[in-house]
């Protein structure tokens, strides 16, 4: 067995990837490249009822990504949630940003957005949902 207590970088988790199975994939794929501006690094579809894009946060190099999937029903991995929304704000996506302002004008004209809202620690938050109803909220944290 490894030794855990090892500190070297070479045992670091590195980047963050998050999967949304989407119901309705274009959608959710014009809302995430067109709509939040985030860049395309891998498009796949195996044929066989799954396809997806994966997508960047941040400059190139960046190490966060998120990956929106469609799963079919003729797909091995299909389950019948897929077909639905999110039915709770049980688990959200949060965004960072150093322009709220901007977003925040942005959003108006082109999606739902309630905010910005001051938080009591002093960040402003941006809320919206995607087009399958999850809960996506765009921040600026407090200046110092």
């Amino acid at each position: 067995m490894n030794n855990m207590d090892d500190d070297s970088s070479d045992n670091s988790l590195l980047s963050l990837k998050t999967i949304i199975r989407t119901k309705n994939f274009e959608a959710s794929k014009i809302f995430y490249t067109q709509l939040l501006n985030l860049k395309i690094i891998e498009e796949y579809d195996d044929g066989n009822g799954s396809k997806g894009v994966i997508v960047r946060f941040g400059p190139d190099g960046g190490n966060s990504f998120l990956e929106i999937s469609e799963i079919t029903k003729n797909h091995n991995y299909y389950q019948k949630a897929f077909d639905g929304k999110f039915e709770n704000d049980k688990a959200d996506l949060q965004i960072r940003t150093h322009k709220i302002d901007y977003w925040a004008s942005r959003l108006k004209e082109e999606w739902h957005a309630r905010g910005p809202v001051l938080r009591p620690w002093g960040s402003y938050y941006l809320y919206l949902r995607d087009p399958d109803g999850l809960q996506i909220i765009i921040y600026q944290e407090k200046t110092k």
